[in-house]
């Protein structure tokens, strides 16, 4: 018997399987780089979301911080209201001498007079209000109502009012629990 050789040449179907290779791996490059963009927006996306929860549960901590001091400063807040209803709070009554810019703040309890600020004699009006208020026993604690009364048709009320308004804002920061009305008579 006689044995033949066989060739087989395997060039071409190398050449086909090198290709499809190639064209494997360069696809799934493609896939893959989509898909690391796609899980980089999912990323950002969540870590937003958690940045915007986390400030929503800052604020609803703060809401419910507010309302649990509502809740404490209620039963003050309706000692002032009873308080005032029997006549028991601040006034402060602005006067303004006729055609001039010296006016006079004269500030009571109830019935009871506590002191006047004059507008020549004063340059610290808040830290002369603190005086009268820390003789008349007030202190930060204490929650009362305060109603301060002016004539706005008087000559320099403006100027009176704006520099009294500023000193009582003051004071407020100091005395967060004394509250007040304006009243244009």
């Amino acid at each position: 018997m006689k044995i033949r050789e066989i060739i087989l040449d395997f060039t071409s179907l190398l050449d086909v399987i090198m290709i499809i290779l190639f064209f494997f791996v360069l696809y799934s490059t493609m896939d893959t780089q989509k898909a690391a963009n796609k899980a980089k927006e999912a990323e950002q996306t969540y870590n937003q979301l958690i940045d915007e929860q986390q400030e929503i549960n800052e604020k609803a901590q703060m809401d419910l911080e507010r309302i649990e001091s509502a809740d404490e400063n209620a039963a003050a807040n309706q000692k002032a209201l009873n308080s005032f209803d029997k006549g028991d709070f601040f006034t402060f009554r602005l006067e303004v001498t006729e055609q001039s810019d010296n006016w006079t703040l004269s500030i009571s309890f109830g019935k009871k007079q506590l002191g006047e600020v004059v507008s020549k004699e004063t340059d610290d009006v808040k830290g002369s209000i603190r005086g009268i208020l820390e003789k008349s026993g007030f202190t930060a604690d204490d929650t009362y109502l305060c109603i301060l009364s002016y004539d706005g048709q008087q000559y320099g009320t403006s100027r009176a009012f704006d520099i009294i308004d500023k000193a009582i804002d003051d004071i407020q920061r100091e005395y967060p629990n004394l509250y007040f009305s304006n009243l244009n008579k």
